[in-house]
């Protein structure tokens, strides 16, 4: 998983190396400055749709913004979840860790198109972020 309080103080350097408040950073992207001071904060982590914005803006590529590679995650935010897992082997830990930033949909998009092992032990780590729906087939 992610490490909130280390992804917060790379916003907050990124944030600070651009010479930006926290208000103006919250202004350019249409968010409250509440949630700026949270993520930097280490209290909670932007959402999944706001870091291609934050990596823009930063002049950053996501894994410099969170501090961590991620392959997987980087497909979601590019929209080619499908064609990663067609020419990828899903590795569960990297899903497990990226579980809690990106939406139901896209979890349920991996989860569907991963050949994940039916050994629960295995995947209960990500079974609170895919939609029970998936179950009943």
């Amino acid at each position: 998983m992610f490490n909130m309080e280390n992804i917060g103080k790379n916003i907050s350097e990124l944030r600070k190396s651009k010479n930006m408040t926290q208000m103006e950073l919250a202004d350019k992207m249409n968010i409250s400055f509440q949630a700026v001071s949270n993520w930097e904060r280490g209290i909670s982590m932007p959402d999944i749709s706001k870091l291609p914005e934050l990596v823009q803006l930063f002049e950053v590529t996501i894994d410099e913004l969170l501090g961590e590679n991620s392959n997987l995650l980087e497909s979601v935010i590019t929209n080619n979840t499908v064609e990663f897992l067609n020419h990828n082997i899903l590795d569960t830990n990297e899903f497990k860790k990226i579980a809690p930033i990106i939406k139901p949909e896209q979890a349920d998009q991996i989860f569907k198109h991963s050949n994940l092992s039916d050994d629960l032990s295995e995947i209960e780590g990500i079974l609170p972020f895919v939609s029970k729906i998936l179950f009943m087939k």
